[in-house]
């Protein structure tokens, strides 16, 4: 399938690759055995496109697709890759653009990994080091940007690619989780809700008030994204699983607390008779005190004196 990838080629666009298809010419191989097939001025550049993607394919450049092939067939790659594939999502403490990263989950090599602010977040780097291809969903436009800045490097040291797109191509657009739910994929009912608001609010109440609930609940919450994001591709890649459920299995525990998106509460799950009353944390007084001197903007500035 990765092999069939034309139209990053120079001068080849739906038309001309549609002629290329009639005249039984569908992968770099037949380009190559059939030169003399090939239109005009196109085929000697063709040609060496051929020849490179081959080269790449053999010696596993999983950068040089991704950095050439054309939105509607990066699809191919995911197909072709799948087996190497690491998936992340991150969260952040607001809502806007230059929002601070506050928790990375990543699933690398057969397991989930968690990275949090003030904790062990800089650990995320090092596990990218060894990433083959990084799958995220609308990355290209939020979640790489966040770790580049945060991090302060130029570009990612691996390829990435966002499916938000191979999902566009395919006809399904929307949120991950709403494309999810379309193709038969739901998450757990504890997190059926859940959004990136709610995330700004369970980073608030763990900063302001240490409150283990919220933080156990928002790392559950940004892997429940990951997984299914790699049930999503796995799907798109023919490789469904078919016991999905079974992959909520990898998901870290529920928290014993029910989170109260209204007042920003956490209560226990079951009524007690005695004890001392749950903790309440209004989502504006979160704000007020939400980080103090450890806040993400003076460790990325060491983070930056360190790089400088």
């Amino acid at each position: 399938m990765i092999d069939e990838a034309l139209l990053h080629c120079a001068g080849i666009g739906p038309k001309r690759l549609a002629r290329l298809h009639a005249r039984g010419i569908r992968t770099w191989g037949d380009v190559l055995a059939r030169p003399d097939c090939l239109p005009g001025t196109l085929g000697g550049p063709l040609v060496e496109e051929c020849r490179r993607c081959l080269a790449a394919l053999a010696a596993g450049e999983i950068r040089y697709f991704t950095d050439r092939f054309t939105s509607c067939d990066k699809w191919r790659i995911l197909s072709h890759y799948i087996d190497q594939a690491s998936y992340f999502d991150i969260e952040t403490d607001g809502l806007e653009q230059a929002s601070s990263i506050t928790v990375i989950s990543c699933w690398h090599r057969g397991r989930l990994h968690t990275f949090v602010e003030h904790e062990n977040l800089d650990a995320f780097l090092g596990l990218l080091d060894d990433v083959q291809l990084l799958v995220s969903f609308n990355g290209g436009s939020f979640d790489v940007p966040r770790v580049l800045d945060t991090f302060h490097v130029p570009e990612l040291p691996c390829p990435h690619l966002d499916m938000r797109w191979t999902c566009y191509h395919r006809g399904l657009t929307g949120g991950l989780k709403e494309i999810s739910r379309s193709v038969g994929i739901d998450r757990p009912a504890d997190l059926e809700g859940a959004d990136g608001e709610l995330a700004v609010r369970l980073w608030a109440a763990w900063r302001s008030s240490q409150d283990a609930s919220a933080r156990e609940l928002l790392i559950r919450y940004c892997a429940s994204d990951v997984l299914l994001l790699r049930m999503l591709a796995q799907q798109q890649a023919g490789r469904a699983d078919p016991c999905p459920e079974a992959a909520w299995d990898e998901l870290p525990a529920a928290p014993a607390a029910r989170w109260d998106r209204s007042t920003t509460t956490t209560s226990p799950v079951a009524e007690q008779s005695d004890g001392p009353a749950p903790r309440t944390t209004t989502f504006g007084q979160a704000f007020d005190v939400l980080f103090g001197s450890g806040s993400p903007q003076r460790l990325r500035a060491r983070r930056h004196r360190t790089v400088g």
